[in-house]
């Protein structure tokens, strides 16, 4: 009889649960400081300052600038799982975080699994031994589970009955072993290098092979200097692209996790921590520029500007209609500019022409794309664009019409006395124009069956179809080259 008794009571101490990296797979000081960094970049410099009146005072200012959209936040769906089938078998399931009392409420009007719910207050931090103390004052030691993730876990995990691990370190898995009272361990099941790769989108860097271009179209790739240089300045630019593409998806958080593929990027998802992604941005960033000042001090300046429009395209400029499109455009068009730079190979008026025309078209197949299928929502990815419905044949028309005025301008190249230097029977290539058109045509024809990914560039050089037209240019650029 007093065996059941006992099993009764021990099945009735309530689970509390940390927040921070254990029900939520992000941090909600990190996320609040990313969301007030995007309103003002200045608010950084204030950070430091009320950091240093204490970290309870740093949470209090960046709430109150905020506005946190909890709902979707991304939660640890293994731990939610858990709690949630403890609370059907009668447990109480607390919540008990370091995050301050009013985000603590929210979270629980969210997620109406938590019984109570409690968290910083009245300047004090609810973290390591004070958080134990508060536990223990009103359950008692030894009345409580705890299940938490970090160093900082462990003094409540010495005052706990059972404590459970959640995607903790090696250091802190064998102290809290050591404290005698691991019930069990979850794990990420995700490679964190995985994730790294994932966000810094090594695939997008296909698009810095526009950096060669000067150098084909000079004759000039059997300088063993020259490709040495372009292929210095391809990785550097691939570094510092990455750290604009993790900018990009810290500015994107929310309308990321409302859309329905970009909500698995590795930051949205939360299996990338916001403050490791910070570290390979600025790491990225500073060996980018130290390879870009290695080739010379102008393909430097490109470069620096390329990120400074960067981050000024993903906090402001992309939610402008037609600026956004143009911008684009022109950052295909810096990268052609900056092979020649980094080389020192003069670009020609016609080149630069050329480029404007067919990344602009390509721009716009981009846009075309992306706002066709968010037109539906009435989330904050849609409503971040300033973009609607009736725009769509708008921008396939724009599109359309640059993409045959490169062909156009081409028409001109071909004519004029600079393919007369370079090629021994320039009429050959004509037939250029017409595979341009057809490929132009093609490209308008999958985005317009939307079938067209996020990035064309990235599309094109995936595509078999491409591969062909790719080899019967080379087939035609050849036999200008040599057939008299």
């Amino acid at each position: 009889m007093s065996s059941d008794n006992s099993q009764i009571f021990t099945d009735n101490i309530p689970i509390v649960v940390d927040l921070d990296g254990t029900f939520l797979r992000t941090d909600l000081l990190v996320e609040g400081f990313v969301h007030l960094i995007k309103k003002n970049p200045f608010y950084f410099f204030l950070c430091i300052l009320w950091l240093l009146k204490g970290k309870y005072h740093l949470k209090e200012n960046i709430n109150a600038r905020v506005n946190t959209n909890y709902s979707l936040l991304p939660v640890n769906n293994d731990i939610f799982d858990f709690i949630k089938s403890e609370s059907e078998k009668g447990r109480k399931i607390i919540l008990a975080t370091a995050s301050l009392q009013i985000q603590a409420d929210e979270i629980r009007k969210a997620y109406p699994v938590f019984d109570e719910a409690y968290g910083s207050c009245d300047g004090q931090n609810l973290s390591g031994s004070k958080k134990s103390s508060f536990l223990v004052d009103n359950y008692g030691q030894g009345q409580f589970d705890y299940m938490g993730n970090s160093k900082s876990d462990l003094p409540i995990f010495t005052e706990a009955r059972h404590a459970y691990l959640i995607n903790a370190d090696k250091l802190v898995v064998q102290k809290a072993k050591k404290i005698g009272n691991l019930q069990k361990k979850w794990e990420n099941t995700g490679s964190t290098l995985t994730s790294s790769i994932k966000a810094i989108r090594v695939y997008q860097w296909l698009k810095n092979l526009l950096l060669f271009v000067p150098l084909v179209t000079s004759h000039s790739f059997s300088n063993p200097d020259l490709v040495l240089k372009t292929i210095i300045a391809f990785v550097a630019f691939g570094f510092i692209a990455s750290t604009g593409y993790i900018i990009n998806d810290l500015m994107d958080l929310d309308s990321d996790r409302s859309h329905p593929r970009k909500k698995k990027r590795p930051m949205a998802s939360g299996k990338l921590p916001i403050l490791s992604a910070m570290m390979i941005a600025i790491l990225l960033f500073i060996v980018g520029l130290m390879a870009a000042y290695f080739i010379n001090t102008s393909f430097f300046i490109i470069l620096l500007l390329y990120f400074l429009l960067s981050v000024g395209y993903s906090i402001h400029i992309k939610k402008i209609v037609l600026y956004d499109v143009f911008l684009l455009a022109a950052f295909y068009t810096i990268r052609v500019i900056s092979g020649g730079i980094a080389t020192d190979i003069p670009i020609s008026f016609w080149l630069v022409a050329f480029s404007i025309f067919i990344f602009l078209s390509l721009a716009f197949v981009k846009r075309y794309s992306e706002i066709a299928q968010i037109t539906h929502l009435t989330s904050i990815e849609n409503r971040r664009r300033d973009y609607s419905s009736v725009d769509i044949p708008l921008l396939q028309i724009m599109g359309i019409v640059s993409g045959f005025m490169s062909v156009i301008v081409f028409s001109l190249y071909i004519n004029s006395p600079e393919v007369r230097l370079l090629y021994a029977n320039p009429k050959i290539l004509w037939f250029l124009s017409f595979l341009l058109l057809f490929w132009i045509s093609r490209i308008w024809l999958v985005t317009s069956r939307g079938q067209m990914t996020d990035d064309p560039i990235v599309f094109t050089l995936k595509d078999p179809g491409s591969y062909v037209l790719f080899l019967l240019t080379a087939i035609i650029l050849m036999a200008s080259k040599f057939l008299v």
